[in-house]
């Protein structure tokens, strides 16, 4: 029995293991074929893929202008560059392929010097363009690029803006000379109620969209006498400049667009700093003195205001200058006169070199504050108090207030017996 339930269990296994075995076998070639079928697919579409991601495309359709020549440029900073041309065939069909574009680009495609299509490219889009000759640059459509969109809806609005302004200007020169004194204002008005309209437009528009150089493009549009619409000193107009400048700088830090508008904003920056410290300097008696703090000789940073309580005279000086030490020959009996009755200097040293720096005051014996950012004339004190020449100097009362400028010899003397 053992034998036989053996025998029957062999032969049963027997009978259900050979089909299962070419059952698997048949499963197991299917799928290597479609293994290799898909690995095949993959590379064609990897090959595919990389074919087209290498290139740029620009083609369309121009009705009205078989066999004229159409040119493609790429829009540099300071110069436009060539870098196709072809002739729009029998059908009105064109096409131009470029290299990938590292970062987006200003293009242009022209039919004639005066008839151009503003476009913004990106990458390895395949831009589409349909027109016709006679309004080849007003009467485009555009597909698959969103920026080329937006530069198209940009100029449709400063041309609305141009032909508005131009007209009123227009109409306020074809007055008589009498009439132009009463129209003047009212035509003023209109003309900037048409750029605030336009302005506020330009502003939603960056806001909406912080990353596209289409709002690089907005910033520095012109009116037709080449003014810039949007002013970067303007405080409400710098805030888009600003956005803009910083966004594209996270994703195009080596853009030389980027580095311009980073330039134009900075240059706004500091030209307004120096009229606010000119009107603060022009004004200045009676404002409270700016901070400054700069190390003495042994590194240790002393803050001007730490000398509240005491009047005070800003100096501004330096050992190479003949008129600096000839000042503070000057200034030495005055200090003896009234430092113990509350005077203090504090001098800012417009130095290059700590030695000579020191050598000087050891050799003029200075026995008040002296420090120094040993930056020359570059000094960052200096700029804040806007000096222009040397020797300087502020008179501080005892709550910081300026009270006088470049107060020397006599008049310093005066001064100080008001206050002390």
């Amino acid at each position: 029995m053992g034998q036989k339930a053996t025998r029957a269990n062999g032969t049963f296994s027997k009978k259900i293991s050979l089909p299962l075995q070419t059952h698997l076998t048949n499963n197991l070639t299917r799928v290597s074929a479609m293994r290799q079928i898909l690995v095949f697919l993959l590379a064609l579409m990897i090959i595919a893929g990389c074919s087209v991601k290498e290139s740029f495309n620009l083609k369309g359709h121009v009705e009205d202008a078989p066999g004229e020549q159409l040119f493609l440029y790429r829009m540099d900073l300071d110069a436009e560059v060539l870098l196709d041309s072809t002739v729009i065939k029998s059908n009105g069909t064109f096409k131009f392929k470029q290299p990938r574009l590292s970062e987006p680009s200003f293009l242009k495609l022209s039919l004639t010097p005066s008839k151009f299509i503003t476009l913004l490219a990106d990458s390895t889009e395949t831009i589409e363009i349909s027109t016709n000759k006679d309004s080849f640059a007003s009467g485009y459509s555009v597909r698959n690029s969103i920026g080329s969109k937006h530069i198209q809806l940009l100029n449709q609005n400063i041309i609305a803006l141009r032909k508005q302004v131009d007209s009123l200007m227009t109409l306020y020169n074809s007055l008589p000379d009498e009439e132009k004194a009463g129209k003047l204002e009212p035509i003023s008005n209109e003309i900037i109620r048409h750029i605030d309209k336009y302005k506020a437009g330009v502003g939603s528009f960056v806001m909406d969209n912080p990353r596209s150089f289409a709002s690089y493009y907005a910033l520095l549009l012109t009116l037709s006498d080449e003014s810039m619409v949007m002013n970067v000193l303007d405080k409400q107009d710098q805030v888009y400049f600003s956005t803009i400048a910083t966004s594209l700088n996270l994703l195009y830090p080596e853009s030389q667009r980027v580095r311009q508008l980073y330039d134009i904003v900075l240059s706004a920056k500091t030209e307004q700093r120096r009229a606010q410290i000119l009107d603060f300097i022009n004004n200045s008696e009676g404002s409270p003195s700016p901070e400054i703090s700069a190390p003495d000789l042994s590194g240790a940073n002393i803050a001007l205001s730490s000398l509240r309580g005491k009047v005070v005279l800003l100096s501004f000086s330096a050992s190479w200058d003949q008129a600096s030490v000839n000042e503070n020959k000057k200034l030495l009996p005055t200090y003896s006169r009234y430092s113990s009755k509350g005077f203090e200097v504090y001098q800012v040293c417009l130095e290059r070199s700590r030695v000579l720096w020191e050598n000087s005051l050891i050799q003029q014996g200075i026995p008040w504050i002296s420090v120094s950012e040993l930056q020359y004339t570059n000094s960052y004190a200096a700029r804040i108090y806007n000096v222009q020449k040397i020797p300087a100097n502020y008179l501080l009362d005892r709550e910081g207030n300026i009270v006088g400028k470049d107060l020397f010899g006599s008049l310093l003397e005066e001064k100080l017996k008001e206050i002390l």
